[in-house]
């Protein structure tokens, strides 16, 4: 390790050590700008795509903890969903990430599968005794075939992050789909397999656990399964993000060692194994969860997939900040029998949750207004584009020209073709145009009718936007301190035995009060804002000193699309 590399780190282990209490592992558990370092080392390799990096990196994490993400990424080609997934996912164990094509269901059992028996011991095949004259071999070769007899193949997917490269075979899809819906964690499926001497025969395989899962390709039939499964977006297209790309493509290519793993990578993978490993013994809990609940909009059916998605990702930031969150001890005693009247009847049993604060709803809820409108219709953001910049504003100028209503005055596919190849360089066919006004049309943004006086084409309306389950910024407003305490004197009543503590952190030794508590995680205070993602910097091909530029530079709590005009 040279001493530039070291000298350029974005973390100086000598302060992190001086906090105290941690093995060398956790060491950067105790970062306060840990997330901000992590998004400061992707923009290194992936430009802009802010919010992308953001929810690629959360949903990969979630794959450690209860309730992992799905993850589907639309557009054009050409925009990076792959090269941007492949990239943040690099500090991940490279065990836990599976990069996989078009595969059959066949090619994942064989692939990613291991063969049990009944009671779940795994079968070697190299172990296949041979049909020997002895008794004894005999005996044994056939109680292995016995035992292939009642044989399974187990896929699990615990702690296992499912990338897929190009769309899945429809096989396959349907699969996993009641995993991707966390419907069941254990589902048995069974497809037949030609044998080594080519005879067909049925195969039993049971797919274990949830998986984290990302699609950077897909095709147009999984588009309405996934929509209400999965946080649906699509990278950045804009000519800055692509003249950024060539410019650190062509830094690649002049100086390319500046893009090997370094000291800061080394860092941050370990830290991800460490994460891996604690989530096994904690859990978290969001003390806020029912207050959020009250005011998150509830017009339509899917939100209640929406909310169970955001609360996942709000669990995902509070354990990612384990030592730097309050924790809530609760103790529970509960009555034994003995054989000795002179032994102890109660025992106590301890449990620790880290809670999450208003950093993790603020953070969250900023990158959930970024993606709720792709979500919710699972459109491509070309098409939202389209839809606000090009519709919307035909139809409220000839409106105005007209002196009419927004949403009364009707518009043509020419019009909406000529509207957005005036305004737009990437010049679009209005067969193109067509095929966008007829996914808005089926998503509820528009509607057509024939025009009387021309049947070869439709009149299209603008129908008014219902606004979604977009929800509020302020904190504050569903979350006070008298709500805090409420929260935790019912936490204590549910169990009449039940000892409830609170300390600040999970290395302290100390209780607290709830006002401690909630005036240092839950005021609003913009200090303590998370950092959801830090900011670009402009790729230039020399870079000297950039990375002490980026490691000082923090945004508090950014709304990404303004920042994002802002350079």
């Amino acid at each position: 390790m040279t001493e530039d590399k070291v000298e350029n780190s974005l973390f100086d282990l000598a302060a992190l050590q001086r906090k105290g209490g941690l093995a060398t592992g956790d060491i950067l558990a105790v970062d306060p700008r840990l997330y901000e370092k992590f998004m400061i080392y992707n923009s290194r390799r992936v430009k802009r795509d802010k919010a992308t990096c953001n929810l690629i990196f959360l949903t990969g994490l979630s794959a450690y903890t209860s309730d992992p993400i799905n993850t589907f990424l639309r557009g054009e080609s050409s925009l990076g969903k792959t090269y941007i997934t492949v990239n943040v996912l690099k500090p991940f164990p490279v065990d836990d990430v599976w990069f996989l094509g078009s595969l059959s269901p066949t090619a994942l059992v064989h692939d990613k599968g291991y063969l049990v028996d009944k009671n779940g011991d795994p079968i070697l095949i190299v172990s296949k005794p041979e049909k020997g004259a002895m008794q004894e071999e005999k005996e044994a070769y056939f109680q292995y075939i016995e035992k292939l007899r009642d044989a399974h193949y187990v896929v699990d997917l615990s702690g296992k992050i499912l990338v897929f490269l190009e769309a899945p075979n429809i096989k396959t899809f349907n699969m996993l789909r009641p995993i991707l819906s966390h419907d069941v964690k254990e589902i048995s499926y069974k497809f037949t397999d030609k044998t080594a001497k080519g005879r067909l025969q049925t195969q039993h395989v049971v797919i274990r656990d949830w998986s984290a899962t990302v699609f950077s390709s897909t095709s147009e039939e999984f588009v309405n399964d996934l929509a209400t499964r999965s946080f649906t977006f699509t990278p950045e297209n804009t000519e800055a993000k692509i003249k950024d790309a060539n410019i650190l493509t062509g830094s690649k290519a002049a100086f390319p060692w500046k893009f090997e793993d370094n000291q800061d990578f080394m860092l941050l993978q370990g830290y991800i194994k460490t994460f891996k490993d604690k989530m096994k013994e904690i859990k978290s809990i969001i003390p806020y969860a029912d207050k959020f609940a009250e005011q998150f909009p509830s017009k339509f059916p899917r939100a209640m997939r929406d909310f169970t998605h955001l609360l996942a990702l709000i669990q995902v930031k509070t354990l990612f900040h384990y030592a730097q969150r309050p924790v809530l001890i609760r103790k529970i005693k509960y009555e034994v029998v003995v054989p000795d009247p002179d032994l102890p009847t109660t025992q106590e049993d301890t449990q620790l949750y880290v809670l999450a604060t208003r950093e993790d709803y603020d953070s969250v809820i900023d990158l959930w207004n970024q993606i709720r409108e792709t979500t919710e219709t699972s459109a491509a953001a070309h098409i939202i584009r389209f839809f606000h910049e090009v519709v919307e504003e035909e139809a409220l100028r000839k409106a105005q020209s007209n002196r009419d209503k927004l949403f009364d005055y009707t518009l043509t596919i020419k019009e909406l073709t000529d509207s957005w190849n005036k305004k737009f360089p990437d010049k679009k066919s209005s067969d193109t145009i067509r095929k966008w006004v007829d996914f808005l049309c089926e998503i509820g943004f528009m509607t057509k009718e024939p025009n009387i006086s021309d049947k070869r084409e439709n009149l299209l309306r603008v129908i008014k936007n219902k606004n979604g389950n977009c929800t509020q910024n302020d904190f504050s407003a569903i979350f006070t301190l008298e709500s805090f305490k409420a929260w935790l004197n019912e936490a204590r009543t549910i169990t009449a035995s039940n000892q409830i503590l609170l300390r600040k952190d999970i290395l302290s030794d100390q209780e607290a009060s709830p006002e401690e508590i909630y005036s240092q995680f839950y005021l609003n205070d913009l200090s303590k804002n998370a950092v959801i993602c830090s900011s670009d910097s402009q790729a230039s091909s020399s870079e000297s000193g950039k990375e002490k530029a980026e490691s000082k530079e923090i945004v508090q709590f950014p709304n990404l699309k303004e920042s994002e005009k802002n350079e």
